[in-house]
C-alpha cells in the first residue's frame, strides 16, 4: 500500500461544530447581503462600488478621498472617477476642510441619505424581525462578536498580502 504525499482535500476541523456552523454562516450572510446589493444597484441603476462608497462615506461621517481608495482598494483615479459619478448624480459633496483648504472630504447628500434609505429599508424590515426576537443584553453580545469577526477578517486580509490592484 502506497501513500501519498499530496495533501488531503477534506476540510480541516476548525473547532466546535458551532464554530464551523457560524463560519457557514457567515459565508452564506456576505452572498446574500451581496446578492440584495447586487439586485438593489441594477433597480437603483447605481454601480456596486458606488453603493460601497456611500456607506463608506456615511459610516466615516464623512471620508477624504484617499480613505474612500484605502477603504475599497480603488486606484486614485478610480476613486477620482467614482467620486465625480456620485457629485453628479447628487449624492456627495465635495467640501474644503478648513484647517487646510488644499485637502477636500467627501459628504453625503440628503438625496442619497433617501436612495440609501429605499435601498436598504426592505433589508433593515427583514432583519429587525429577526433582531426584536432577542433582549438588548444578548444583541449587545452579538455585536461585540460581529466587531471581533469583522476584525480578523480584516487581519486575514493584511495578512494575506496585497490585491493585484494593490
Amino acid at each position: 500500500m502506497t501513500t501519498s504525499n499530496r495533501p488531503s482535500t477534506a476540510p480541516r476541523p476548525m473547532g466546535s461544530s458551532g464554530a464551523t456552523d457560524l463560519v457557514r454562516e457567515l459565508r452564506l450572510f456576505n452572498l446574500e447581503i451581496e446578492r440584495y446589493i447586487l439586485r438593489m444597484s441594477h433597480v437603483h441603476a447605481m454601480h456596486r462600488t458606488d453603493l460601497s462608497a456611500i456607506g463608506l462615506v456615511m459610516d466615516r461621517g464623512g471620508a477624504t478621498p484617499k480613505d474612500i481608495a484605502e477603504g475599497l482598494n480603488l486606484s486614485p483615479s478610480a476613486t477620482s472617477a467614482m467620486i465625480d459619478r456620485l457629485e453628479r448624480a447628487g449624492h456627495v459633496r465635495r467640501e474644503r476642510v478648513e484647517s487646510d483648504r488644499r485637502s477636500v472630504k467627501v459628504e453625503i447628500t440628503d438625496q442619497a441619505l433617501a436612495v440609501g434609505s429605499s435601498m436598504f429599508g426592505l433589508l433593515a424590515k427583514h432583519m429587525r424581525g429577526v433582531l426584536d426576537e432577542h433582549g438588548d443584553e444578548e444583541l449587545t453580545a452579538m455585536a461585540s462578536l460581529m466587531e471581533r469577526i469583522n476584525a480578523s477578517a480584516r487581519a486575514a486580509s493584511d495578512e494575506a498580502g496585497t490585491a493585484p490592484g494593490d
